[in-house]
C-alpha cells in the first residue's frame, strides 16, 4: 500500500539527509529503487538507532531498542487473550491514558495492576491527534506494572502483533510526530 500520510518532501532536512545517504549507499551500483522505497527501508532499519544516537543524553545508558515519544492519548483494552492468574475481565473496555509510545510498545496509566505476561488486545485512538490517522488495534504482552499512586498503576506493554494497515498507521504516526519533535528541537 502506498504511503499516503507522509511524503519525503515534508520531512525535516535532517531526516531527508539521512535518507538520501542511505539511498545512495544502498542503491549505488544498482539500477533501482525509488527514494520512497529507501525512506521506508531506512525507517524500518535505521530510524530508531539514529534517534537514540542523536537524542539520548550523553552518559545515560539505556537498553531501549526504540526511541520513546511522550504523548497523551486514549487507549482501550478490548480483550485478554491469555488470562492472568487473577480475573481481569472487569478491565475490558477500560479507557486509560498513554504516557509514551514507541515502535516497540507503550506505557500507560490504569486504575489497577495487570499481571505481567498477560496478552491483551488494545485499541489506540490516534484520530484526535492527527486527521490523517485513525485508531489502530494491536496485540501486546504486559511487561511492567508499577504502582504510581493509590488506585493508579503504570503499565508497560510490548507489541507482539500489529497487522497490515495498522502497522503502517503506527509507523507513520511515530515518524510524523518524531519528525515534528526533531524540527521543534532544532529550531527552538
Amino acid at each position: 500500500m502506498k504511503n499516503q500520510y507522509n511524503q519525503y518532501q515534508k520531512l525535516s532536512d535532517e531526516i531527508k539527509h539521512e535518507i538520501a545517504e542511505y539511498h545512495n549507499s544502498v542503491r549505488a551500483g544498482s539500477d533501482g529503487g525509488s527514494v520512497d522505497e529507501s525512506m521506508g527501508e531506512w525507517f524500518n532499519q535505521k530510524f530508531d538507532e539514529w534517534l537514540i544516537k542523536r537524542f539520548m543524553n550523553p552518559g545515560h545508558s539505556s537498553r531501549r531498542k526504540h526511541f520513546r515519544l511522550d504523548v497523551e492519548i486514549p487507549i482501550r483494552i478490548i480483550d485478554t487473550l491469555i488470562e492472568s492468574a487473577s480475573n481481569d475481565h472487569d478491565a475490558m473496555e477500560f479507557v486509560g491514558r498513554i504516557i509514551n509510545i514507541s515502535r516497540g510498545g507503550l506505557y500507560f496509566k490504569y486504575r489497577a495492576p495487570i499481571e505481567i505476561s498477560s496478552i491483551i488486545k488494545v485499541v489506540i485512538d490516534l484520530a484526535g491527534l492527527d486527521d490523517g490517522v485513525k485508531s489502530l488495534e494491536a496485540l501486546a504482552m504486559v511487561v511492567r506494572a508499577d504502582k504510581l499512586e493509590e488506585n493508579e498503576y503504570g503499565i508497560g506493554i510490548m507489541f507482539s502483533s500489529i497487522y497490515g494497515d495498522n502497522r503502517e498507521i503506527h509507523d507513520l504516526f511515530i515518524l510524523k510526530n518524531l519528525s515534528y519533535y526533531i524540527y521543534s528541537e532544532s529550531s527552538g
